[in-house]
């Protein structure tokens, strides 16, 4: 987040400190505080970011433009100021936390070094947007998620100087062009963010170079500030400050998609602040100033300190926030006061924190061994949180060098001799989601000496019907194509489909419909069909939430309700399919094996230990 904007104004840079911006980066932080925390009137409290896009994009252009203007600006130096700036206050942070994990969540460890990589080198927006979604629940327990947009201001930091060194004899000589030109990139950027999918647009920095682009027009345009009287000044800014409070308390994460058109009216609302540029007594208030200058130390801590709150289940109560909310003021404070605001030698500073880097790397691509760090059984489940699902084992499970279509492959570019049906022989069909590539292997076992060759149809994060649902178009067109063409096609040869999703996934409504097509489809087609369980889902991964209830007694809350969806889904389906419905959500299993390895190792997709101890179940169904 662009909370690391404050350094762009102090005296080195000959820049008037603007109490204007100080306020917005501590309503922007407090805004962001607060929906992090997950305090219902924040709901697009996640808006800060945008805000600090625009302040940091208006400070940049400034420093950049203004050393044009004397002939004095250097990229080394430009950069140097950044890195000095942003690069101690992050590794701190980054490593107090490592062996705060490794001490109480040890599974977690792996995956923490891996963002700790991402984070130190900047580009973690690339790895969670190849990883996860900034708004899905899984994204909560990601220690270091927040660091998506230090990444993002980084790579926007790097590249947007060298833009304007190109465009610098036009600056200079030309500023009508340089203003056209400035506008005509803004309005590329924004009309990447339409083109691409929300989770990409999101992430990635060339999507939201507009929104600190903003701040670069409003710096441009601060001259129009002077043809405005002081009595309609004042009216503007109250406006778009109202503009951003609605935006904070009105806006929803789970209705809308963000950054999306309406992310204009916040974006627009602070660099109109900063054009006006009011010096109202309110923006003095010493709290406010307090927040305002602690802001990026602010970002940089409270996430993490809610992320262990969530692992630990005590993160609901109102005093647990509190609680939380004041740890993270607390460090805070001491980073602003001792890493960023003392006159030490940042450069020898950062030099030696910079090395830690290199610990990070090198352990990033470990591999958990049973002579490890951690005894036998806890490397196990951290070897299965952390690596298992691209894992030999995952790869052989799941068949994702087989037929298995990825929710990142592009349905042209599949090669669908590789599902091609030979006449001569008689095909079960596997198909289903990633619920059902993960009984691939099991189910291969099953049927290989009964005469049957077994052909798997999954695609990821998709249930398999025509014109489904899905965040992802590839495995949409993939049962497409399945349903219109492949199925018609070779049905003589198709004796059975069997299927299988994760139904707790999806709302009752939205299941039945699903379910109401299959059955009409193959039902219509004389094909006989099968439908594979539910299977246990959890709020946290599987080995995270045994190794905190084996050690601290706590199962997190909120596996109630996780249970709840899983117990309605398999009832639902258990009467309306009978017998053609393989219940396993009550199977009893081993969940972890005595060596340490889990039957799940994620929040729902087994091991292939899990999944073969559903075997006798499936092999007596079958026959």
């Amino acid at each position: 987040m662009g909370f690391n904007s404050y350094f762009c104004e102090n005296k080195n840079d000959n820049m008037k400190f603007r109490n204007d911006i100080s306020f917005l980066r501590a309503v922007s932080v407090i805004s962001v505080l607060l929906y992090h925390f997950k305090f219902s009137f924040f709901k697009g409290g996640f808006i800060g970011v945008d805000i600090f896009f625009v302040i940091s994009g208006y400070l940049m252009t400034r420093i950049i433009l203004s050393e044009f203007k004397t002939n004095t600006f250097t990229y080394w130096n430009y950069l140097k100021k950044r890195i000095n700036r942003i690069l101690p206050a992050l590794l701190v942070m980054i490593t107090f936390f490592a062996p705060v994990i490794y001490f109480l969540i040890p599974t977690q460890f792996l995956i923490y070094m891996r963002s700790f990589f991402s984070s130190s080198l900047f580009f973690s927006n690339i790895y969670y947007y190849l990883n996860s979604g900034y708004f899905n629940n899984k994204s909560q327990f990601n220690y270091l998620l927040h660091t998506w947009s230090l990444s993002v201001e980084w790579q926007f930091y790097l590249i947007y100087p060298i833009i304007l060194l190109f465009l610098r004899p036009i600056f200079l000589n030309r500023r009508n062009a340089f203003n056209l030109f400035f506008i005509v990139i803004m309005v590329l950027s924004f009309s990447s963010m339409l083109y691409h999918n929300q989770s990409y647009s999101f992430y990635m920095f060339y999507t939201r170079a507009w929104e600190m682009m903003f701040g670069g027009l409003a710096y441009l345009f601060a001259g129009i500030s002077k043809r405005i009287s002081e009595r309609n000044k004042n009216i503007l800014v109250i406006a778009s400050l109202l503009l951003i409070l609605a935006s904070i308390f009105l806006i929803n994460s789970h209705e809308v998609l963000w950054p999306s058109p309406l992310t204009i009216v916040p974006v627009i609302s602070t660099a109109a602040i900063l054009i006006l540029n009011v010096d109202w007594k309110i923006f003095e208030n010493k709290i406010i100033s307090f927040f305002g200058n602690i802001s990026y130390s602010l970002y940089l801590w409270h996430w993490p300190f809610y992320v262990l709150s969530v692992f630990f289940s005590i993160n609901d109560r109102f005093r647990h926030k509190l609680l939380f909310i004041g740890i993270s003021l607390i460090f805070s404070t001491i980073s602003y006061y001792i890493i960023e605001k003392k006159n030490y030698n940042k450069k020898t500073f950062t030099i030696i924190l910079s090395s830690i880097i290199l610990f990070a790397i090198s352990f990033s691509f470990s591999k958990i061994k049973e002579n490890s760090i951690f005894d036998d059984k806890t490397a196990k489940l951290v070897w299965a949180t952390s690596n298992y699902k691209s894992s030999n084992d995952a790869i052989n499970q799941y068949g994702f060098n087989e037929n298995y279509f990825k929710s990142t492959d592009n349905f042209k570019n599949y090669n669908l001799n590789k599902i091609n049906i030979e006449p001569e022989k008689k095909y079960i069909i596997l198909l289903g989601d990633s619920h059902a590539g993960m009984f691939f292997e099991t189910l291969k076992d099953i049927v290989k000496d009964s005469g049957y060759e077994l052909m798997q149809i999954n695609a990821e994060g998709t249930y398999p019907m025509i014109y489904g649902v899905s965040d992802f178009s590839g495995p949409k067109e993939f049962f497409n194509y399945f349903y219109k063409i492949y199925f018609p096609e070779n049905k003589n040869n198709i004796d059975l489909v069997i299927i299988s999703s994760n139904y707790s996934a999806y709302e009752q409504s939205d299941l039945e419909n699903k379910i109401d097509f299959t059955e009409k489809y193959f039902k219509k087609q004389k094909t006989k069909t099968l439908y594979l369980g539910q299977t246990p889902t959890y709020y946290i991964d599987y080995p995270t939430q045994y190794y905190i209830n084996q050690q601290y007694g706590i199962v997190h809350r909120n596996q109630f309700f996780a249970d709840r969806n899983v117990n309605s889904a398999n009832s639902y389906l258990k009467k309306r399919l009978g017998s053609r419905y393989i219940e396993l959500l009550n199977y009893n299993v081993n969940k972890v094996s005595e060596d340490g390895t889990p039957f799940v190792y994620d929040t729902n997709h087994l091991t292939q230990y899990g999944a073969n101890q559903y075997k006798n179940n499936i092999s007596k169904a079958l026959k």
